[in-house]
């Protein structure tokens, strides 16, 4: 018994908490960025030549391809029994063995989809323009993840691009078409979405550039003579930063927002995770701009410790119980060591749980709160044998030992 509740108590203390099981994803997926490519050229040149190398690996349940500009990515869906260490080496193989890729792609990163569960979502509203807020969500967010949270992902907000506008006039004067001049800034920059190229047509451009900013790119060459003149893109063009106006934007009560999701990784703790969260926006309101405000809601740490209170109320309600019942009608050794057997019993569980590799959740703690009503029955009906056997003639030990025996296939 002393051994049941020392491991009891040490896993207690040992046993992570969290909203739902742990589930893992049996998912890895593998991206290839080729700059500059179409969406076609990448389809063509990468994910017809990975596909079937990968469709028919051990326990692929499901492939499925995404093609798009200056990227592919094919996801791997696997059978829930797959060994997924080892289907990760197999993907790295069958990639290593395709030597058909563009020279100028990048090297494949494939990744294992890792588990994250939320523990609270945040919503940063107030009366400011867009830029301001998706600033200080910014900060909020490195702030969360310096703090120790595993992941904070930002919903509502949309991506920046940079405009460039030009007028047909000056594309005339100085002998230059709209595709010279962005095929120009392609050039001059690397891995960014500039956005859109404006003039007697629209073009899009994406670039990923060491130029990341509207002065920056403003400062591209876009014609020079034989005399050593040249044109800047500044000085023809207007080049601003915008809201991809495509995307959707935040609002809450009218005004615009963002809402960060915090989530916890596999071997985190909802309730030192939701603590940590806590913590750090106590600490960071009092930076925030007049009228800026921060919500918190689906805090699904309360929910699991709403659930701890209810498994330590039912149990301490089903001790007393159980004293007050055997103490009436039993000898009071017996009701005494029949009670202890509540916490003993619950304590035994939790080392079991540790020893397996569970965790404390929203489903195993029901289960708990379900046991501890089996357990007062069985603990109420086991006692009361016991003292019958001991009326009988029986000795103590006797008497616990035929109690124990003689109710076992009752309480199974």
């Amino acid at each position: 018994m002393a051994a049941m509740i020392v491991a009891g108590l040490f896993a207690a203390l040992k046993l992570n908490t969290q909203f739902f099981p742990t589930i893992e994803i049996p998912r890895i997926s593998v991206t290839i960025s080729w700059p500059g490519a179409s969406a076609a050229d990448v389809e063509e040149n990468i994910l017809d030549a990975l596909e079937p190398e990968l469709r028919f690996l051990d326990n692929v349940d499901e492939v499925r391809s995404v093609a798009r500009e200056g990227s592919g990515t094919i996801n791997l869906d696997f059978t829930a029994q797959a060994d997924m260490q080892k289907a990760l080496a197999d993907v790295e193989q069958a990639v290593d063995s395709v030597t058909t890729l563009p020279e100028d792609s990048e090297e494949p990163v494939i990744r294992r989809t890792a588990f994250y569960e939320a523990v609270a979502r945040l919503v940063i509203s107030g009366p400011f323009d867009e830029k301001t807020i998706k600033a200080q969500a910014k900060r909020i967010r490195d702030g969360l993840l310096a703090a120790g949270i595993d992941k904070v992902t930002m919903n509502g907000a949309r991506d920046e691009e940079i405009w460039v506008r030009i007028r047909e006039a000056d594309l005339h004067r100085l002998g230059l078409t709209l595709a010279s001049v962005a095929q120009r800034i392609r050039e001059d920059t690397r891995d960014l979405p500039t956005g859109v190229l404006e003039g007697p047509v629209e073009m899009q451009l994406r670039s990923l550039a060491q130029r990341r900013t509207p002065d920056t790119i403003g400062e591209i060459e876009v014609k020079s003579s034989l005399s050593g003149e040249k044109v800047l893109l500044r000085e023809i063009a207007r080049v601003e930063t915008r809201f991809d106006k495509d995307q959707v934007i935040g609002r809450k009560d009218g005004k615009i927002a963002i809402e960060l999701d915090i989530q916890r990784s596999l071997n985190a703790d909802t309730l030192k995770t939701m603590q940590v969260m806590f913590d750090y926006l106590k600490t960071v309101k009092p930076t925030l701009p007049p009228g800026m405000t921060l919500d918190l809601y689906q805090v699904r740490g309360k929910f699991v410790q709403q659930r701890l209170g209810i498994l330590v109320k039912n149990g301490l309600q089903g001790l007393v119980l159980v004293l007050i019942v055997l103490f009436f009608f039993l000898d009071a050794r017996i009701a005494f060591w029949v009670a202890a057997g509540i916490p003993v019993a619950l304590l035994a569980t939790l080392a079991v749980m540790l020893a397996s590799g569970q965790t404390v959740n929203m489903v195993s703690m029901f289960a708990l709160i379900m046991m501890l009503g089996i357990i007062v029955d069985d603990a109420i009906v086991v006692g009361e044998e016991t003292a019958t056997r001991q009326a009988m003639g029986y000795s103590r030990l006797e008497a616990a030992e035929w109690g124990a025996l003689r109710m076992l296939r009752p309480v199974m």
